[in-house]
């Protein structure tokens, strides 16, 4: 049977490393051009100067959000390293 999609499978991780491909470029455009105009206006002098509650909850909604490309981008190694080293434990099949 060809493209049998089983969990440790050539197409399963070709299919999933270009899932983690596409989705680390629309991240990547969504912080570009929504998150990072209002950021760099924001972040000035004064809003390090009055570093309250509000902010730092600000900052660590960003810090999660910084978290996910790199989540991303190890989905995507995984699936190379699978691709170019295949488990041994798995039969080939015919």
């Amino acid at each position: 049977m060809m493209f049998k999609f089983d969990k440790n499978t050539v197409p399963y991780h070709i299919l999933n490393m270009i899932f983690y491909v596409v989705t680390l470029a629309v991240v990547g455009l969504i912080y570009y051009f929504a998150f990072l105009p209002p950021l760099l206006e924001v972040t000035t002098d004064e809003f390090f100067a009055n570093f309250g509650f509000g902010e730092f909850i600000g900052a660590l909604f960003f810090l999660i959000l910084i978290i996910v490309p790199f989540l991303l981008a190890a989905g995507i190694v995984y699936h190379v390293i699978k691709l170019a080293k295949p488990d041994k434990n798995v039969p080939a099949e015919n």
